[in-house]
């Protein structure tokens, strides 16, 4: 029995709405890298489950899916280093507090 290509569209459609969301909602910095997190996923599944079902002796998309698992690493490890630096300089991990950044 295999998984139809709908059902991992789906998945990866709620998981980009989650992440939207999840940017657009919150108040918190950690909570708006973690949203942006869920939607570099929701792509990475997209691209795994279209090579599986169109070309799965090409590994174009596996590559696609771990450069974007790295790049997801990376944006967390920058983002929480600048929301620690914004922390200490604030005292406050809100993004409203941060709108005005020149002093």
């Amino acid at each position: 029995m295999t998984v139809p290509l709908t059902a991992y569209l789906v998945v990866a459609a709620l998981l980009f709405a989650i992440g939207v969301y999840t940017v657009v909602a919150q108040r918190s910095a950690i909570m708006v890298l973690m949203g942006v997190e869920v939607l570099l996923n929701a792509i990475g599944l997209n691209a795994i489950a279209f090579w599986r079902f169109t070309a799965p002796d090409d590994y174009s998309a596996q590559i696609l899916a771990i450069l974007v698992v790295t790049v997801g690493a990376v944006e967390m490890a920058i983002g929480l280093a600048l929301v620690l630096l914004l922390y200490r300089q604030r005292r406050t991990v809100e993004v409203d507090a941060y709108a005005d950044l020149n002093g």
